[in-house]
């Protein structure tokens, strides 16, 4: 009988930091992610993306702060933390001369909920030769087998770095739709749900399947956000004459006849329109591109109205 998942802390950082000698530092973080959920880790190339999952998984050690997962911390509950996490990292070394069927073998003997029929459905989808070396495969036949390897171990937490790099673009939606399933679906156990933690630079990904966005610019996190909170509370307002100056809410404005305004909280923007005398024309949904291109603008310059923006083509700086 299936009991009520339980909502547990999965990954907890507190005044996270590291430096590197080149001038590079990440933080401070400061996240807690709860289980059951889809978390996309977004930022441009060289954000911190790949430093944050090295430290999650300690391969690379923090200067300061604390790391738990599912309230253990590195070294000294590596392999209880280790055995309950599949990861997918951007870069894999060392597994050139092993087979597909050799990794399976080699990983089902360090996790106890190896499923060994959901190995070989992924790696078939994925029309991979299992006697075929990993260094002879493309890279995207690579990703795909390193996340079948990573699913099939039956963790409750998927760590996936950048995933899809190099995978084509209906392999790239067989695997978020994998992600996807992998949270959603209904499952045969009583203790906990499961999680996602992935990095991408494409906001299409954590538009689709996405519940909560980790933002991360040049190695400042600029928090966790949910999702469907931000596509509601963002629009495009069409107005009827000149906003006044310090309008709450508004993060550009573009004057015209009519004006268009972006706010971050469109409906304290309506009222203090109204309050004005300014009727709004129309309303606009805002895409999720331009959003975290705002948020990653206004954490660069400071809260401040643009008065030219992005406008309706920006694009996360890569």
């Amino acid at each position: 009988m299936k009991g009520t998942p339980l909502k547990t802390s999965v990954i907890s950082l507190e005044n996270v930091r590291k430096s590197y000698k080149e001038g590079f530092q990440l933080g401070p973080v400061n996240l807690e992610v709860e289980s059951g959920r889809i978390i996309a880790v977004l930022g441009p190339n060289g954000a911190g993306k790949s430093t944050l999952f090295g430290m999650l998984m300690n391969t690379i050690r923090p200067d300061s702060g604390t790391v738990e997962l599912f309230g253990l911390s590195h070294p000294r509950d590596e392999v209880a933390i280790k055995q309950r996490i599949g990861y997918v990292p951007e870069r894999a070394t060392g597994y050139d001369d092993m087979s597909a069927r050799y990794l399976g073998d080699f990983v089902s003997y360090w996790y106890p909920t190896w499923d060994q029929g959901l190995y070989e459905d992924l790696i078939a989808r994925a029309r991979i030769d299992p006697r075929k070396k990993f260094g002879k495969l493309s890279k995207g036949l690579q990703r795909r087998l390193l996340f079948a390897l990573a699913l099939a171990t039956g963790p409750q937490l998927l760590l996936l770095d950048e995933p899809t790099a190099g995978v084509d673009l209906f392999a790239r939606k067989e695997m978020l739709e994998d992600i996807w399933r992998f949270v959603r679906d209904e499952h045969d156990w009583d203790v906990t749900e499961r999680t996602v933690v992935f990095a991408t630079h494409i906001v299409e990904e954590a538009r689709r399947i996405a519940d909560y966005i980790v933002l991360l610019s040049h190695g400042e996190f600029l928090g966790l956000h949910e999702k469907d909170a931000l596509l509601e509370s963002w629009k495009t307002l069409l107005v009827d004459g000149r906003p006044e100056e310090n309008t709450p809410g508004v993060v550009e404005l573009e004057c015209g006849s009519p004006t268009r305004v972006v706010s971050d909280s469109w409906r304290d923007t309506a009222e203090a329109l109204s309050a004005q005398g300014l009727r709004v024309v129309r309303e606009a949904s805002v895409d999720l591109e331009e959003i975290l291109s705002h948020l990653m603008h206004k954490s660069r310059e400071g809260r401040s109205v643009s008065r030219h923006g992005y406008g309706r083509d920006a694009r996360l700086p890569l």
